[in-house]
């Protein structure tokens, strides 16, 4: 474990316990205030251009040099946030480290959040922005799509119907500690019960009901583990050992593999959920950007 590593987690860990005291609503606008802020600076070599595809709001990060147009690659990203929290300035930071380590266009999808918009608004916005690529011209050969935590569930589900409708499927995925099975009755989920500093079985059951309050949560629209997961691209998987949702992970990864599919799985022993977001701070979110910019440039056109 990095140094950094040992003291970021133990700032969360603080800041978790004391939010865990507030009432569920006083903890969901406290945590949705701060995943608002802008708490990342993006790279210097990067370029920010905010857009709109199909009626969603968007924000293109593209390396100085880099024309956007439907020519060029493009990784299409879905930020994390248990589908209530979450957008541009909490993912800013970490998508402009992976446009300039891939050397790729990021487009980053400020999708629809519950409660004000819950399901299927955020998988509606996903897939309509990969669409509207695709009317633009822009080839699904050059296509990456990638998401941490509900992105991840949100590029699993565009995936999973981009092929059951015959629509063009993209290069590749990539999927930073996905959220895939809201059911949440994992082993995971008490063996790691004390070590996931960010994340619990409490937090992510409120979010769930606000996200998908009339569903089973063992809905395939929600708990894209539990739909098909034949003839899908190749998928990069990340993963913490010490996160409640590793099962998720590794769970999707033995499924593909099943299936003969293409699946890489990669994990690390102990940083925080979703930590490549981290990249700010941690050695080990940097070390996976690194891994995950190798992996795009393998798959792309």
């Amino acid at each position: 474990m990095s140094w950094q590593n040992f003291i970021l987690s133990a700032v969360i860990r603080r800041q978790q316990n004391a939010t865990m005291k507030l009432t569920p609503e006083h903890r969901f606008k406290r945590q949705r205030k701060f995943m608002a802020m802008d708490i990342g600076k993006p790279n210097k070599t990067v370029t920010c251009t905010t857009d709109e595809l199909a009626g969603v709001k968007a924000e293109w990060l593209a390396p100085k040099g880099i024309n956007i147009c439907p020519s060029t690659p493009v990784c299409v990203y879905y930020h994390g946030g248990a589908f209530i929290m979450g957008g541009m300035n909490s993912h800013r930071q970490m998508c402009s480290e992976l446009a300039a380590q891939a050397n790729i266009s990021v487009l980053m999808v400020d999708y629809r959040l519950a409660p004000e918009h819950p399901f299927p608004a955020a998988p509606e916005d996903a897939m309509s922005v990969y669409l509207a690529l695709i009317e633009m011209g822009y080839e699904s050969r050059n296509i990456i799509i990638a998401g941490d935590s509900a992105g991840g569930n949100l590029a699993l589900t565009t995936l999973q119907k981009l092929r059951d409708d015959n629509k063009p499927t993209p290069a590749a995925a990539i999927l930073f500690s996905p959220w895939l099975d809201l059911s949440h009755n994992s082993q995971s989920f008490t063996d790691n019960k004390q070590k996931d500093v960010l994340l619990n079985k409490t937090l992510l059951e409120e979010a769930v009901a606000m996200y998908a309050p009339k569903l089973p949560r063992n809905d395939p629209r929600i708990s894209p583990l539990n739909a098909n997961m034949a003839n899908l691209p190749p998928l990069l998987i990340v993963a913490s050992r010490v996160e409640v949702l590793l099962d998720d992970a590794t769970a999707l990864h033995h499924k593909i593999q099943e299936l003969h599919g293409d699946s890489t799985y990669l994990e690390w022993p102990n940083p925080p959920h979703a930590f490549p977001v981290m990249s700010r701070f941690l050695p080990e979110a940097r070390d996976a950007l690194k891994k995950s910019a190798a992996f795009i440039t393998q798959h792309i056109a």
